[in-house]
């Protein structure tokens, strides 16, 4: 679940803007068990999918053993998928690479 309404503003804030950059791609948040690294990150996953400025995101529970599609196995397919929906020029070059018969 995402960050309490007015809780963890500033790192939120502080995250995207340093997204705001365009050399800062990436962000690595780390931190003790506990310490809402992952609600952060959801928060911050969520501004960025309202903002049109969200290309892919995931998350695994290291508590329960990811089925369907959360599953690791399924991790390369569903980032591909999530980035051909938001850039139209990446899922022509990703269909077409799949219809080649040597990429199966």
């Amino acid at each position: 679940s995402e960050c309490l309404e007015n809780t963890r503003v500033q790192i939120q804030e502080s995250i995207l803007d340093h997204l705001e950059k365009r050399e800062h791609r990436f962000v690595w948040l780390r931190g003790s068990p506990g310490t809402g690294k992952t609600a952060i990150s959801m928060s911050v996953a969520s501004a960025l999918d309202e903002q049109g400025r969200l290309a892919a995101s995931f998350f695994w529970d290291k508590n329960r053993k990811g089925e369907g599609l959360d599953s690791i196995e399924h991790f390369p397919s569903t980032l591909a998928r999530q980035l051909a929906l938001f850039n139209a020029e990446y899922e022509g070059l990703l269909v077409s690479r799949l219809r080649q018969p040597s990429a199966l």
